[in-house]
């Protein structure tokens, strides 16, 4: 077959998401499963999700630290155990910790499940947290927040976070390295105690499900454990007044990093998929608009970005970028000019057609094998929502117009409204 070079492959549209329905278990504990049967070679995904973020604990650092120990031994087996199990059997284990969730994923061929399952229902109920892996661990996580403490990208995006939520908040980051001296062993137990529980799980199983793996994973997670799902937690902080503008001082620093932006709609609301374009025009591929300006003609940074981040409870916009220490100002200027553009001027067809085809394609990417399905899936179903969400960002995407761009970016992208924080060097 010889390829005609000079002749570009066709380009078809996006009209909707062929995606696969999970089926909906419901074990006798109450744990949801989801399940969604996909792929011939015999691998198994299996996540597991716990209402056990920092959203959730009496300590900022407790829900990190207790996903982080989670490894760390268990009633039956020592730490080093547990790594040479996974190991023997060539198996994947993770856990993790976010704002809102804390996760455990597991990734394995289908056989080794019966040797696995058991060892992670005994980590998921069993967990011991041993006093010296805990010591060791606080003493690596403070040493890595010194470390972080010296990279202005870090300290500009912390420092917009505390800007905007307080102190206090949840979703604030810690203000110093020295907040991990006041993690106690205690408090993280008792978030693992508190949380880690059946009313507070939600498990998504992947690639080749069949009525065996089902079995499998009702054998090892159908029973209760734990005490009584502990009440949530209600939305009631109060914001606090938001700077508009902050430096934080680092000297010798190489460049400075800038965070511009505000809070923002959440996913769940029905503007969310049109602001979702706007930003992409703005700042959230390569060709757009700040990447253009600010990298492309002026040389100022390496890379730009402008994002809609939406947690649960609360959603921030976000434009962020290392630039030249003595290009700090112009950049800044730069950003806000673009900004300014978008609520004045309309975008031309021409512009938006790529970025109409960018933002396509990376919807099918989402959907791409059934690892990618079952994340996307388990990430909509912790907002409330539903596959719908995607066809609806998709017919906007298709259908939004230059003049409906421009009325967004009125409504929400106002630089009075935004907040400036920059670390660096004057």
């Amino acid at each position: 077959m010889t390829f005609k070079r000079n002749i570009p492959p066709k380009v078809f549209g996006v009209d909707r998401v062929e995606y696969i329905e999970p089926i909906r278990h419901l074990l006798k504990n109450g744990v949801e499963l989801f399940t969604m049967n996909s792929g011939d070679q015999e691998v198994v995904k299996i996540d597991f999700s716990f209402k056990a973020g920092s959203w959730y604990g009496d300590s900022r650092l407790d829900s990190t630290m207790a996903a982080s120990m989670l490894q760390e031994g268990t009633s039956h087996h020592k730490a080093s155990e547990i790594a040479n199990i996974f190991d023997f059997y060539g198996a994947q284990f993770s856990s993790a910790s976010s704002y809102d969730n804390n996760y455990i994923s597991l990734l394995s061929l289908k056989k080794y499940l019966p040797n696995l399952l058991p060892l992670v229902s005994e980590i998921i109920r069993e967990s011991s947290f041993p006093e010296e892996e805990f010591e060791i661990l606080r003493a690596k996580r403070k040493q890595r927040a010194i470390v972080d403490s010296g990279r202005v990208g870090l300290i500009a995006q912390k420092s917009f976070l505390r800007n905007l939520f307080g102190e206090g908040h949840p979703y604030s980051p810690v203000a110093s390295p020295e907040y991990y001296d006041t993690i106690s062993l205690e408090g993280v137990k008792s978030h693992f105690n508190k949380y880690y529980l059946p009313d507070r799980m939600a498990v998504t199983a992947s690639g080749f499900i069949d009525a065996e793996v089902i079995q499998l994973i009702t054998d090892n997670f159908s029973s209760t454990w734990g005490g009584s799902d502990p009440a949530e937690r209600t939305n009631n902080y109060r914001l606090p007044f938001i700077e508009k503008s902050m430096f934080i001082e680092k000297e010798g620093a190489n460049q400075n990093a800038v965070a511009i932006g505000k809070l923002f709609p959440t996913q769940n609301h029905p503007d969310y998929p049109g602001l979702k374009l706007l930003c992409t025009i703005l700042g959230g591929y390569f060709g757009s608009r700040l990447m253009s300006n600010i990298r492309e003609e002026k040389g100022y940074t390496y890379s730009i970005q402008a994002s809609p981040i939406s947690f649960l409870h609360n959603g921030i916009f976000l434009v962020f970028a290392e630039v030249k220490t003595d290009k700090t100002e112009e950049t800044v200027f730069e950003i806000f000019r673009e900004i300014e553009k978008l609520t004045i001027e309309l975008i031309s067809e021409e512009e938006l057609i790529p970025i109409q085809n960018y933002m396509l394609g990376r919807i099918l990417e989402d959907f791409d094998g059934p690892f990618a399905r079952a994340q996307t899936f388990a990430s909509l179903r912790e907002c409330n929502l539903d596959f719908g969400y995607y066809n609806r960002l998709i017919n906007i995407i298709k259908t939004a117009t230059p003049f409906e761009i421009r009325e967004l970016a009125r409504k929400y992208l106002t630089p009075e409204s935004m907040s400036t924080v920059i670390a660096g060097k004057k």
